[in-house]
């Protein structure tokens, strides 16, 4: 190629460039630096994901953002969208939007991370997507039990777009769980996948006391008073993310209980559970 085609080449090239940045620069990206796993998961979408654009949409409310699709967590986007001049955009585009710096873009620090949980900043994670969902502090009704069961299994986790394999039921499963409610009074069974996201921080708002095998459901306990209980159910795991929900309980001033599962689809010992709850209401 003569130098006179590789200047005009540049030329067009550099020409293009500014004509992207002019257009994508409309809004800011919003990309999650989270700890581990995909923000199609709810753990990480939620501490990792959600609540860092919350909090950064708290300093800039005016600002038009876009998001990356998050899958099966793109209903609460779409709640987003309801307060925020929202765009979002495929995973793939908004890794081309970065790479090629051809969008304003903003890189948030998540904080899912184990290690470095901070009472403080979760709690103003949490009041920030409150705000965003436009809910009051707090639950309605209660006090509650809850008993979290992993019973929904979404297709999406077995389609080309997901980032991840399985999940629910068929990631982990506890085949006795619901027989709990004859030993706890008042005690109530949820699968949290079939309820909209504003009633899943309003339940879980009043809550006081949370039952649940490892996994993303827990992190709810986001929205509990401090001084809540968390039983855990807790099935042979990988040594980084045993104490991932312990630590986050004890960060967020809860107690908390862990009852051992042999293995990820064995019967619990419900009597350990109601064991807990009942020392926990006398304590």
């Amino acid at each position: 190629m003569s130098l006179r085609h590789r200047l005009n080449d540049a030329a067009g090239r550099w020409a293009t460039h500014r004509t992207n940045r002019k257009v994508y620069n409309s809004r800011v990206l919003l990309v999650a630096d989270h700890w581990d796993g995909s923000v199609q998961q709810f753990y990480h979408f939620l501490l990792g994901y959600l609540a860092p654009v919350a909090l950064w949409v708290r300093e800039h409310p005016d600002v038009a953002i876009s998001m990356r699709g998050c899958g099966p967590m793109d209903p609460w986007l779409a709640l987003v969208g309801e307060r925020v001049d929202l765009e979002v955009i495929p995973p793939g585009t908004a890794l081309h939007m970065v790479v090629g710096d051809r969008m304003a873009h903003k890189v948030l620090p998540g904080l899912d991370d184990p290690s470095a949980f901070d009472r403080d900043s979760l709690l103003r994670g949490a009041d920030a997507i409150r705000e965003l969902m436009d809910l009051p502090p707090g639950g309605s009704g209660g006090p509650h039990t809850i008993v979290i069961d992993r019973a929904t299994s979404e297709d999406f986790y077995h389609g080309p777009a997901s980032e991840t394999h399985m999940s629910g039921g068929e990631r982990r499963s506890t085949p006795n769980l619901r027989d709990v409610v004859d030993l706890v009074h008042g005690a109530e069974v949820v699968d949290l996948a079939r309820i909209e996201p504003k009633d899943q921080i309003r339940l879980m708002g009043s809550t006081t006391v949370l039952v649940g095998q490892h996994g993303a459901g827990l992190v709810h306990m986001l929205w509990m008073t401090p001084g809540s209980l968390i039983v855990e159910i807790a099935p042979p795991l990988p040594p980084e993310v045993v104490h991932l929900f312990e630590q986050l309980a004890r960060c967020l001033g809860h107690r908390y209980v862990r009852v051992p599962q042999e293995t990820v689809h064995a019967p619990v010992d419900l009597e350990a559970i109601a064991r807990a709850i009942r020392s926990n209401a006398q304590s």
